[in-house]
């Protein structure tokens, strides 16, 4: 479900001078591919720009706190997921949890959840850049995670736009993350069927705004800001990217024929019945677990293991062009 017009009051300026981040792997390099026609577009349009490259994991996010820093009147991330969740990070470090530079998303990636929900999956970059420059600033909801006892992941805190995950999920962007021959949403497929074959439950210990709601096996645990994930799976499909609550979905452990038999429904986002399968929403999560759990923060894996983590919301702090 698109994000609709802001229940939030902050409004911003119509910004004409934009700094564009280009994730130049996206989609197997069709994300670079496609700047020339960016570059004319934005000049036919007769508005200040800058393009930059990210060159390694994490640069989109570090070029993009420097936009803002620097008073860019708005940052464009080009790419999928990937480079929307870098960027977001950087607009929020900028700000120190309420990012005042606007973000704006040319989609050219594999998935491009977020954009889906933001009514912005346009299929050419031109139809892309006309909605950017005729939008006006809108506040979303942002999500903010701080974890210990982690490895592999980054230092202090981080945040999410779409959502984060553990178990079921958070392996499907392993398997994802290390696939590169393929493009679109036949690299989910295959890796949906990497994790099939590989079916993990740890065990989980779950809280949502301080009262306990799992402490079990789970095959899933979602913490969703938004509807879509993984490019097609309507994991919390009444989330809303602008409503100040996440929707955290836990799921109990099941046999590789079970889980099999209730993804036609997950991708229908027809799942919320099915035994064993729980929603809940509020504004605060903890997770715990005793093993070391992968997650992933907008289908981008963060860490290859943690063991705890606090999820805050901050409804309203992040603003989109959309």
């Amino acid at each position: 479900m698109p994000v609709l017009p802001t229940p939030y009051s902050r409004m911003l300026y119509v910004a004409s001078d934009f700094y564009i981040i280009v994730n130049p792997a996206a989609d197997r390099g069709r994300a670079d591919r496609l700047v020339p026609r960016i570059e004319k577009a934005f000049d036919a349009e007769g508005v200040s720009f800058e393009l930059a490259r990210s060159a390694r994991r994490g640069h989109a996010a570090e070029l993009a706190e420097a936009a803002a820093r620097a008073g860019r009147g708005a940052v464009i991330a080009v790419g999928g997921d990937g480079v929307v969740h870098e960027v977001a990070n950087g607009l929020m470090r900028a700000s120190g949890d309420d990012a005042t530079t606007p973000l704006g998303v040319i989609p050219a990636g594999t998935g491009n959840d977020f954009v889906k929900m933001l009514g912005l999956a346009a299929r050419r970059p031109e139809d892309a850049i006309r909605t950017i420059l005729a939008a006006r600033p809108r506040a979303v909801d942002i999500g903010k995670v701080c974890a210990s006892e982690m490895e592999g992941g980054p230092d202090g805190a981080w945040y999410f736009t779409n959502g984060i995950g553990l178990g079921f999920d958070a392996q499907v962007a392993v398997h994802a993350s290390r696939i590169r021959r393929l493009r679109g949403m036949a690299v989910y497929a295959v890796a949906l069927l990497r994790t099939l074959r590989d079916l993990k439950s740890p065990n989980f210990r779950i809280s949502v705004d301080g009262v306990e709601i799992a402490n079990r096996a789970l095959i899933l645990a979602t913490i969703a800001n938004g509807p879509c994930h993984g490019g097609s799976f309507w994991l919390a499909p009444d989330a809303r990217l602008d409503d100040g609550l996440f929707d955290v979905l836990v799921a109990d452990a099941r046999s590789v024929g079970e889980v099999i038999a209730l993804i036609p429904s997950v991708m229908r986002g027809r799942h919320l019945s099915a035994r064993g399968v729980k929603l809940l929403r509020g504004t605060s999560v903890e997770v715990r677990s005793d093993e070391l759990l992968p997650i992933h923060a907008d289908g981008e894996i963060i860490a290859r293991g943690v063991r705890w983590l606090t999820i805050e919301l901050l409804p309203g702090r992040l603003m989109v062009l959309a």
